[in-house]
């Protein structure tokens, strides 16, 4: 793409596993531990400091394919971990004991925090709902327990707060705004379940499925959950995002414009 200001990228690469071994959504922590040990180490300690990674990484089945999924959140990340992953063809998994041949990583999309704050805040289009796929089973931690539902002031102020670590564009800095926004909109069509989602042999209690929001209260509410949907196919939304969990994808409708005769 031509914009200089490309930020947020994700991209994909089929993988070509073993004979007989089936792709389970929770490789994503061996995959990440690959990650890890494949970048450089002083950048990495660097990175590790901030309580919100700036990547987030899952793996999928499409038409009976497997593909593995990286989302840069900033230009650093797309240098130091998409640009080195995607000279490799493949990938030893010490954890399992096997290598994993990658096939060419392409691009799934892009898009900067201007773009979407020029698409969504500014734009002119009326989102009318936003329907959020969660790819990958999906938690929240609050008080010290796992939350197994997606309630929308945990949703909204979990995306907050990574917006606001790594935009170098608005800052959503109201109070309560994640709260405000819950209050302003509603879940209006769901299909969930429970999904654990185990990291190194212990079971996180998490959810699958998809929620539609709509019922949108205000233009500014419909404006800075698009926004905010739109980000979260890059961020990913809830806990361990890095290792696989909570990947989205969000779908945003507008009204249907209807044809003068």
């Amino acid at each position: 793409g031509g914009d200089g200001r490309i930020m947020l990228t994700l991209a994909e690469a089929e993988l070509h596993l073993p004979e007989g071994i089936l792709l389970n959504q929770s490789f994503g922590s061996v995959f990440h531990g690959v990650l890890i040990s494949e970048i450089n180490k002083e950048w990495a300690g660097r990175m590790h400091e901030q309580q919100v990674r700036p990547y987030s990484q899952y793996l999928l089945v499409k038409e009976g394919k497997p593909y593995w999924r990286l989302a840069a959140l900033t230009k650093e990340v797309f240098c130091h971990i998409l640009q080195p992953m995607m000279r490799k063809g493949s990938l030893f998994l010490e954890q399992k004991g096997y290598e994993v041949g990658l096939g060419d990583f392409h691009m799934v999309k892009q898009d900067s925090f201007q773009g979407l704050e020029e698409r969504f805040w500014t734009g002119t289009d009326k989102v009318h709902h936003i329907d959020m796929e969660f790819l990958t089973s999906a938690s929240f931690k609050k008080n010290g327990e796992y939350m197994i539902f997606p309630e929308l002031p945990l949703v909204f102020n979990n995306l907050i707060r990574k917006w606001n670590v790594y935009s170098d564009s608005m800052v959503l800095g109201e109070e309560r705004l994640g709260n405000k926004l819950a209050e302003s909109m509603c879940i209006t069509d769901y299909r969930l379940h429970t999904h654990p989602f185990s990291v190194e042999g212990r079971r996180i209690r998490a959810f699958r499925g998809s929620i539609r929001l709509g019922l949108f209260k205000d233009d500014i509410t419909r404006r800075m959950a698009s926004m905010l949907g739109a980000f979260a196919d890059y961020a990913g939304i809830g806990i361990k995002t890095a290792m696989g969990m909570g990947a989205v994808h969000s779908d945003i409708a507008y009204y249907q414009k209807k044809e003068r005769l």
